[in-house]
């Protein structure tokens, strides 16, 4: 079974923003769980990673390179831009991408970690790996920024929707302590790692 918890949820969001049988192509699709979640709702979906697994609605390749998919009524991508070449990347979404498609990110702000979220990780990871701050930004500062991201698809992409979101009990696989993140984000006492990001391409 695919491993859904990177995209649990905001597969919704891209299906309430769309009208049925709409052409989706999923970015860094991993082992395609999304792709076959957006087909089963009724949309022509489509997923690019160079580690894709062989299969009909898969492309193994960078989607940079990808050729001859015709135009797309929106893109995803989950936890796919922080570590891609966002000049080329951002290039290949603008001409795979309609004009005035949407384009929908779930992306990790890495660079927002704290204290705050030391302590509850510490809490709550039985595992004994490192959740000093130090060792967190020591392990993540290859990543893009969400900040770097949004500021390469600027230029051809008008976002409209930005929504932080829980991403430390996805990171643990603990499902059952989702609702108490995003109750302490909600009140300020823990940082939002998690950013759904939904953006249109501009005409021309």
């Amino acid at each position: 079974m695919a491993d859904d918890r990177w995209w649990r949820a905001f597969d919704a969001v891209v299906a309430a923003a769309l009208p049925a049988g709409s052409r989706i192509l999923d970015v860094g699709c991993g082992d395609g769980g999304l792709v076959e979640r957006l087909a089963a709702l009724g949309f022509e979906a489509v997923g690019v990673d160079p580690r894709a697994p062989a299969h009909r609605r898969l492309i193994q390749g960078r989607v940079e390179d990808a050729t001859g998919l015709g135009e797309f009524d929106a893109i995803t991508a989950v936890m796919a831009l922080h570590h891609a070449e966002l000049g080329a990347v951002a290039r290949a979404l603008t001409r795979l991408l309609r004009p005035h498609g949407r384009l929908f990110v779930s992306e990790l702000e890495w660079d927002v970690y704290d204290e705050r979220a030391a302590a509850w990780l510490v809490a709550h990871d039985p595992s004994g790996a490192d959740t000093s701050v130090a060792g967190w930004l020591r392990e993540h500062r290859e990543l893009h920024t969400t900040a770097t991201i949004k500021a390469a698809l600027s230029a051809c992409f008008a976002p409209s929707l930005e929504v932080r979101r829980p991403y430390l009990a996805r990171m643990l696989a603990r499902d059952d302590l989702e609702a108490e993140e995003h109750a302490l984000i909600d009140a300020q006492l823990l940082p939002a790692l998690g950013l759904w990001y939904v953006a249109e391409r501009a005409a021309g």
